[in-house]
């Protein structure tokens, strides 16, 4: 049974530290984004401006929707793993 709850243990914390990359790797796309956005807000010229808008639009639309969806798929994993893992314990006498 002790085996079990380490293999348990060991995949939560596996699974916890794939939400916490995700979160880094959202985090260094955001950032990479921000940079992008000033960069742009420093380059604005009259004939310029169209293109700009544009650009600006279209990241502030997009921020990587992927990202998006793997982190909140690094969530669930996370919360999934959490959530066997106090079953387990509760099937094994733990108080949940």
């Amino acid at each position: 049974m002790v085996t079990q709850i380490d293999i348990d243990t060991a995949w939560v914390l596996k699974q916890l530290k794939k939400g916490e990359q995700a979160v880094a790797d959202f985090k260094a796309e955001a950032t990479k984004i921000e940079h992008t956005m000033d960069k742009l807000n420093k380059q604005v010229s009259p004939d310029f401006m169209t293109r700009y808008i544009e650009v600006k639009e279209g990241l502030a639309s997009e921020i990587r929707a992927d990202q998006f969806t793997k982190l909140k798929q690094a969530f669930v994993d996370s919360q999934l793993a959490v959530q066997a893992f106090i079953e387990t314990d509760a099937k094994l006498g733990g108080k949940g």
